[in-house]
């Protein structure tokens, strides 16, 4: 995993606050002082956090940015399995860490990160001495076993144009109804498809008069058409 420690900031126990108050307030001093000590770690976009199969040595605690997780298949192609976000945990670094196994995806960063890592002891002292930990990475993994069961329904019992529609709705509503900044290949690796099936789908969108075209970017012509086949 790369890591880049940078100098302590006044600001980062109150972004551990914000992060994660569900358990932040409730720590043992003991475990606010092993969590106070972590190392401040900051990383690029773009700089590949884990590749399959490696070992897991750290644990961190999202602060600021966005992570990617995803699966390579035998073809070469890509599918998001999901995100973490500043208040989430890392799923299968957990695994990796509690099994003492490789990590079975692969992690990128896909904005600049800001977090605190801990090794592998500190996070067991966490785990050992801390209820709130306990609770909190139960809701995780909760929370992403509900995650995994709709990515796999979807693949399942939906056929790939309403899988599109329904991310393009879903990216739209995210930026207002502002034009998307992506390219066909980011569609084809959040869904696990090629971009030949992607740019078939967008074209038949546009027939319809529900997308605009352009160059890296897709504008939203019609919503209720992209609801109304998510919906049929």
């Amino acid at each position: 995993m790369y890591l880049e420690e940078v100098d302590s900031g006044s600001n980062v126990q109150a972004l551990l606050h914000h992060c994660y108050p569900e358990f932040e307030t409730s720590l043992q001093p003991a475990v606010q002082a092993i969590l106070t000590s972590a190392q401040q770690t900051q990383i690029p976009a773009g700089v590949r956090l884990f590749h399959e199969t490696e070992r897991c040595q750290h644990f961190m605690w999202l602060l600021e940015g966005s992570v990617r997780v995803f699966k390579h298949s035998p073809e070469g192609r890509e599918i998001t399995l999901y995100r973490v976000n500043p208040g989430d945990f890392c799923v299968l670094t957990l695994r990796g860490l509690l099994l003492e196994e490789g990590f079975p995806a692969e992690a990128v960063a896909e904005t600049d990160i800001f977090g605190l890592t801990m090794t592998r002891s500190s996070f067991y002292q966490v785990i050992n001495n801390s209820q709130a930990f306990h609770l909190y990475l139960l809701k995780i993994l909760s929370r992403r076993i509900g995650d995994v069961m709709r990515l796999v329904s979807d693949i399942t019992f939906q056929n790939l144009d309403c899988r599109l529609a329904c991310l393009l709705g879903q990216l739209f509503e995210r930026t207002a109804g502002l034009s998307l900044s992506i390219t066909h290949v980011q569609l084809a690796r959040e869904l696990g498809t090629t971009r030949e099936m992607v740019s078939r789908i967008l074209k038949d969108f546009e027939h319809r008069q529900w997308i605009r075209l352009s160059r890296g970017s897709i504008y939203l012509v019609s919503r209720e058409g992209l609801n109304w086949f998510t919906r049929s």
